[in-house]
């Protein structure tokens, strides 16, 4: 056996333990909350569907903000097309090795017009920038320092130093994103994680929980949201984005609650994005005004 499968093994074994262990505190919780969930009633049922139904149309425009990005990123070549094609590979991702809905993207958008290298390094800094887009809503988490203990106790200096510094460093990376045209693609992403915060209140308002600051609550999912895409896990970081946003929005949040939040966001974003793939052509007509653009580099 090679070099290459031995990392492959290892690398399965390790995203199937990390899978297994986040299913197995995600079982707990249940267990430890199981009467505090069946007791649970939504008092304004209608609130709630029309919330629900929102929540969808909120994520299906969110993920044309995304297709945005991604078309910034292909200097708006053959934009119709790309914008089809990301719509259709967004459900890939829930297939076992969370990497198929690039590999479909890239199959699929190769031709005449794009190298192999200019597909991969697309690929790159969409992910580079959505991790600067999470971490920079995540740091709204230092509003809330007695929240995050397991953090601001370890920090070798107080919290505000470190803002500061983040604060320094972002003013480079804007230089440089805006050098490189990237600054509009990371715009779109952070709009990408303020609206699921949106949506993640909006549901918390619905069901009638304990009120939570929006900020607060975006930067909870934003900080989840990373370490289901950063730490290798299940599919579509399921398992491993549950965990991470049950630990931080407890104990500000009833676990209950945040079970109940995160697995309805799970659902609209698997119902959405089914939706997606069959609405891809419809959803990819309004992109093709964005040919104009073609090669063009906005800030």
């Amino acid at each position: 056996m090679n070099h290459k499968t031995w990392q492959s093994w290892l690398l399965g074994i390790l995203r199937l333990t990390i899978f297994i262990l986040a299913c197995y505190f995600i079982f707990r919780v249940i267990q430890q909350n199981i009467t505090a969930l069946k007791a649970l009633e939504i008092e304004h049922k209608g609130l709630f569907a029309g919330i629900y139904i929102l929540s969808h149309a909120i994520y299906i425009a969110l993920m044309m903000s995304l297709v945005f990005a991604w078309l910034v990123l292909l200097k708006f070549t053959e934009p119709q097309r790309c914008a089809k094609v990301y719509f259709k590979s967004q459900i890939m991702k829930y297939l076992p090795g969370n990497i198929f809905h690039f590999m479909y993207r890239h199959q699929q958008t190769k031709n005449n017009y794009f190298t192999h290298k200019q597909l991969g390094m697309a690929a790159f800094y969409e992910s580079l920038l959505l991790v600067i887009a999470a971490f920079i809503i995540a740091n709204l988490l230092f509003y809330w320092p007695d929240q995050i203990t397991w953090l601001t106790d370890w920090l070798p200096v107080p919290f505000w130093a470190i803002v500061l510094m983040e604060f320094i460093g972002a003013v480079f990376i804007t230089r440089i994103l805006v050098n490189y045209g990237y600054l509009t693609a990371l715009a779109s992403y952070v709009f990408y994680f303020m609206g699921m915060g949106l949506m993640t209140y909006l549901l918390i308002e619905a069901l009638g929980f304990q009120a939570q600051p929006y900020l607060f609550i975006t930067a909870c999912f934003a900080l989840s949201w990373l370490a289901g895409y950063v730490i290798p896990g299940a599919p579509g970081g399921t398992g491993v984005r549950e965990l991470a946003f049950i630990l931080l929005c407890s104990p500000k949040m009833a676990e209950h609650e945040a079970i109940v939040i995160i697995a309805l966001i799970r659902l609209i974003s698997i119902f959405s994005e089914m939706a997606i793939y069959f609405m891809a052509d419809k959803l990819s007509r309004p992109y093709r005004h964005l040919s104009a653009w073609f090669g063009k580099t906005m800030p």
